[in-house]
C-alpha cells in the first residue's frame, strides 16, 4: 500500500484501530460500575477487588514496551490481528469465571491482547496522519477513548439490572469479532516496517520486570510490613532491573531508544506530567462508583449516568484541544487542563453525605474537561519529540506510562484508603468514615496532579518534531 493510497484511506485504517482502543476502554468503564457488586459477589473488599483494575494495568505494564519492539518489527496487520483475538479469548474467561482468582486471571489474558493493539496505537496515528495533522489525529483517538468510557457506565448500569456481572464481558465478544474481521479486510494491506531492525528485547524486557516490580512493591506494602520479603524482595528486584536497563540502553547495540532522548526536555517532561496526572485520576476514580452505590444508594444504572459525565466532556474537549494544539502549541493547554482537573478535585474533596446531585455533576464536568484539554496535547508533544524511527517504541512508552500511573494510583489510592478508614473509625457512622478518609486520598491526589503541573510548566512552549530536524 503507497503512502498515498493510505493517506486517502486513513479515516478507513483509523477506524480499525480506533474499535480496539474503543473495545479496550469500554471494558474499563464497564466494569468500574460493577467493581461494587463483584465485590459483593466474591465476598472481597475494596483493596482485594482492587486487583481486578490491577492485575490488568501490571500485564500491559510487562507487555507494551515488549510488544511495541516486536510490533515495530512484525507489522500492524500482525498486531491487531493477534490482538483482538487474544483479547475475545480473554473476555469469555472472564465472563466464565466462577472465583476471583481466575477472573483475575482471565484479566490477565485479556490485558495480553489488548497490549499488542495499545503499544502501536498512537504510533500508527502519527503515521497515517502526518506531522501536520499529528494533533488532529490523537484528538480522534482520545474521542474514541472517551467514547468508550461514555458508553461504558450506563450500558454497564443497563445490564447489571437485568443480568449478572458477566454479562459486561460478554458485550465485548461481538465488538472484537468486528474488529477482527475489519482487521483481515483493511488492515492487512499495510505494508510492514521497510526498517530492517534487529529485536532489541534485553531493554524491554529489563525495563517492563522493573516496573512490574515496582508497582507490586507498592501494592503489598498496605498488606505487609517493609522488613517483608514479599516488599523489600521486590524493591531489590526492581532496583537490579533498573541498573541492567540503563545498562543495555547505554550500549547501542542492545538499545531499545537509546539514553540520548531522556535528555530531551520536551519527551522527559511529557511522560512526567502523563505518569502523574493518571496516578492521580485513577487513585479518586476506583472509589467514586463505591461513594455512588454505598453512600448516596444510588442504583448501578444510575450509577452509571453520572459516570458518564466525565467521559462527554473528555469526547467534546479532547480534539478541540488536539485542533488548537497544532495551531498553538501545546503548552499553555496542558497546564489549563491540569488546572481545571486540580479545581474539580478540590470539588470532589468536599463531598459529604448529603452532597446534592448537582455538586457531584459539577466535579465530574470539571474532571473530565480537564483530563479532555490536556491528553491530546501532551500525547502530541510526546509523539512529536522523537524521530520516525522511534514511534513504534514511543507509542509504546505512551502507554506503559499511562498504565503505570494508573496502576501505582489505584494500588496507593486503595492502601491510604484501607488506613484512613482503620484510622478514622472512631468516627462512628461507617458513612462518615468513607467520606472522611475519601476525602484524604483526594488531597493527596491533588498533590500529585501539581507535580505533573511543575513538568508540564517545565517543557516549553517549543512544539517542533524531531521529524523535522
Amino acid at each position: 500500500m503507497s503512502e498515498a493510497h493510505i493517506s486517502k484511506n486513513k479515516y478507513l485504517l483509523f477506524t480499525v484501530g480506533a474499535i480496539g482502543t474503543f473495545m479496550a476502554t469500554l471494558d474499563g468503564s464497564i466494569l468500574n460500575v460493577a467493581l461494587p457488586t463483584i465485590s459483593s459477589d466474591f465476598s472481597v473488599s475494596i483493596d482485594k477487588i482492587a486487583w481486578v483494575a490491577i492485575s490488568y494495568s501490571l500485564t500491559l505494564i510487562s507487555l507494551l514496551l515488549v510488544f511495541g519492539v516486536w510490533v515495530d518489527k512484525k507489522g500492524y496487520f500482525f498486531a491487531y490481528r493477534f490482538g483482538y483475538i487474544l483479547f475475545i479469548i480473554g473476555s469469555a474467561m472472564c465472563a466464565l469465571s466462577s472465583t476471583f482468582e481466575f477472573l483475575v486471571f482471565s484479566r490477565i489474558i485479556q490485558a495480553i491482547g489488548t497490549a499488542m493493539f495499545a503499544a502501536i496505537g498512537p504510533g500508527m496515528v502519527t503515521s497515517i496522519f502526518g506531522e501536520k495533522e499529528r494533533g488532529k489525529g490523537i484528538g480522534l483517538m482520545v474521542m474514541m477513548v472517551a467514547a468508550g468510557f461514555m458508553v461504558g457506565p450506563p450500558l454497564g448500569g443497563f445490564l447489571l439490572n437485568y443480568f449478572d456481572w458477566q454479562a459486561l464481558f460478554i458485550i465485548n465478544i461481538p465488538i472484537g469479532f468486528i474488529g477482527l474481521l475489519m482487521t483481515f479486510k483493511f488492515f492487512k494491506f499495510m505494508p510492514k516496517p521497510s526498517l530492517k531492525r534487529t529485536l532489541k528485547i534485553k531493554g524491554a524486557v529489563s525495563i517492563s520486570v522493573a516496573l512490574v516490580s515496582t508497582t507490586f512493591c507498592m501494592s503489598q506494602i498496605n498488606s505487609y510490613p517493609l522488613h517483608d520479603i514479599r516488599v523489600w524482595g521486590l524493591g531489590v528486584i526492581a532496583l537490579f532491573m533498573y541498573g541492567l536497563f540503563f545498562y543495555f540502553e547505554s550500549k547501542p547495540k542492545t538499545a531499545l531508544i537509546g539514553l540520548d532522548v531522556f535528555s530531551n526536555k520536551q519527551f522527559t517532561s511529557s511522560i512526567g506530567a502523563m505518569l502523574f496526572m493518571f496516578a492521580a485520576l485513577s487513585g479518586i476514580s476506583i472509589l467514586i462508583p463505591f461513594y455512588l452505590e454505598t453512600i448516596k444508594g444510588y442504583a448501578p444504572n444510575e450509577v452509571g449516568l453520572f459516570l458518564i459525565i466525565f467521559p462527554v466532556m473528555m469526547f467534546i474537549f479532547a480534539p478541540l484541544s488536539g485542533r488548537l494544539s497544532d495551531r498553538i502549541g501545546f503548552q499553555q493547554l496542558t497546564v489549563v487542563g491540569l488546572l481545571v482537573l486540580m479545581l474539580g478535585m478540590y470539588f470532589l474533596s468536599d463531598l459529604t453525605v448529603d452532597s446534592t446531585q448537582n455538586y457531584i455533576i459539577l466535579s465530574f464536568v470539571l474532571l473530565g474537561m480537564g483530563v479532555g484539554i490536556f491528553n491530546t496535547p501532551n500525547s502530541s508533544a510526546l509523539m512529536g519529540s522523537v524521530t520516525k524511527e522511534h514511534v513504534a517504541v514511543t507509542s509504546s512508552i505512551l502507554g506503559t506510562t499511562r498504565n503505570i500511573g494508573m496502576s501505582l494510583g489505584v494500588a496507593l489510592s486503595t492502601a491510604l484508603f484501607t488506613y484512613f478508614q482503620t484510622r478514622n473509625s472512631n468516627l462512628g457512622d461507617e458513612s462518615v468514615v468513607f467520606v472522611a478518609s475519601y476525602a484524604t486520598v483526594i488531597y493527596v491526589s491533588i498533590g500529585i496532579t501539581g507535580i505533573a503541573l511543575l513538568f508540564s510548566l517545565m517543557r516549553g512552549q517549543k512544539n517542533a518534531s524531531a521529524e523535522s530536524n
